[in-house]
Parts: C-alpha cells; structure tokens; sequence
C-alpha cells in the first residue's frame, strides 16, 4: 500500500506542476496580478457605487490588459495611500510609510470594452456515486475521534471542520462523489491540523494542499478518481509544486490511516 501512495502522490506532483507551468495557469496568474486587493474600505466604497462589481482596475490597468473604459463611464471613486520615506526614530535606517490617502478612480470591466479575459482554471466538482460504503467508514473515522459529523449549509465551502465544536460538516448539495471525497478533506484536516499543534491562519496554504492531497490518494485507491479537482485546487493554493513534496510524509501517513479502515486489506 505505501507503494501505491507514494505513487499517486508523485502524480499528485506532477500533475499540479504541469498544471502551474500551462499557458492557461500562467495566463490567468498574469492577469490576476494586475489587480489590487483592496481594503476593507475601498471593498465598500466600490460596492456602495458599483454593486455588481467583479474585476477593477485603474484607467491605466485597463488599457494594459488589452481593454479600453468606455467613453462617458463614470469611475469608482477609492482611497489611495501616499507613500514617502521616512527615517525610523530608533533604527535611523529608511522605510517607506502611508502619510495620507488620495482620491483615485477605477472601473469595473463591465465599464470595459477589448480583449477578453483569461478566464482561472478551477477546480471540477465530480459526478456520480461514491464507491460503497466509504461514506460510512470515514464517518466512523469522525465520530471514533469525537466530531460530530453533520449534512448542511457550507457557505461557499464544499465543507468546514471547526475545532472549538469538533464539528465537521458537508454540504448538502453536493453528488454522493463529491460528498464522500469533501468528507475525506476534512477528516484530513482533523487528523493533520488540531489548532492547539497547528496555526491554520498562519499555514493555510500548506494545510488545504495536506488536506486535498490526501483526499486524492484515499478517492483513487477505492477507484474515485478526484484529479479533475484536485489539481486545480491544490495548485491555487500551493503556486509551487515543491509544497506537495514537502508535506509528504505527513499526508502519505494520513492517507495510510485512513485506508487501514477504508481498505484493510
């Protein structure tokens, strides 16, 4: 069995870097760099004026990207920060500090005629049945830990294991697969990610390519084959296949628990 694994995980790994090296991954990493996070404020200074609001960027930005504002559009006023350098009191070296803000105008892209969009590669939810029984036998996995497992809302999420309520829940809305193969996610994140031993807000990233690399492995041993989703999803969260190898030892070992109850033999 660890054969197996360590093979699936090398597909894993090839798999995601062939994917982060693709035109299309690069395309859209291209442009999505081009567009700035804003902050809170901004966020509702935009959907104040702009409701529907999707993709917005300055004048400039838009004709960068091959697109042209439409005359007599008018912007979305935000807040920019003036920057300068300023001497550090104690270190006397020099770093630059926000010292103000200023008004700038952005547009939305449906305010844009041009070029279309790279449109990010995203992750397929999967069709059909699960292989039988697995539903039950990673439940048992849950609650032998002490989780309650609940079918519910999500959010935007195929599922969430929370820690403080050692609750683990997954959509209802999802295909008997992509249900069975969320509740391997999860019951990876509780095996992998206890709080109390690891800082998810601080390791995100590395905790959901941990989780859904395990989720891989356990689905394609019992003939559930994930890739469609799981590359995707791990190479949006990783940007770096070396992130899979890294983690390999402990999700190689989570995946092998997991099957010493899922597949025994």
């Amino acid at each position: 069995m660890s054969d197996r694994l360590e093979s699936l995980h090398n597909d894993l790994e090839a798999g995601v870097a062939s994917l982060i090296d693709s035109d299309a991954w690069q395309n859209w990493l291209t442009v999505a760099s081009k567009f700035h996070r804003y902050s809170f404020n901004n966020q509702m200074l935009i959907l104040i004026q702009c409701p529907n609001a999707t993709h917005v960027a300055g004048y400039r930005k838009w004709t960068e990207l091959g697109r042209q504002v439409r005359k007599g559009e008018k912007s979305i006023g935000i807040l920019a920060p003036n920057t300068r350098k300023v001497k550090d009191a104690n270190t006397g070296n020099e770093e630059r500090r926000i010292v103000g803000f200023r008004a700038a105008s952005v547009f939305d892209i449906s305010q844009t005629d041009g070029e279309e969009l790279p449109v990010e590669p995203r992750p397929v939810l999967l069709e059909g049945n699960a292989p039988d029984g697995l539903w039950d036998a990673i439940a048992g996995i849950i609650t032998g830990n002490g989780f309650t497992l609940e079918r519910g809302d999500t959010g935007a999420a195929n599922g969430w294991t929370n820690f403080d309520i050692k609750t683990i829940r997954v959509s209802d809305t999802l295909t008997d697969a992509q249900s069975v193969k969320t509740l391997i996610h999860e019951c990876a994140h509780m095996m992998l990610h206890n709080h109390e031993e690891f800082d998810y807000a601080k390791h995100r990233g590395i905790a959901e390519v941990e989780a859904e690399s395990v989720a891989f492995m356990v689905s394609n041993v019992h003939g559930l084959d994930s890739g469609q989703y799981t590359m995707p999803y791990v190479a949006g969260w990783g940007k770096d296949s070396k992130v899979i190898a890294d983690t390999a030892t402990r999700v190689i070992k989570a995946a092998r628990d997991i099957l010493k109850v899922t597949n025994p033999e």
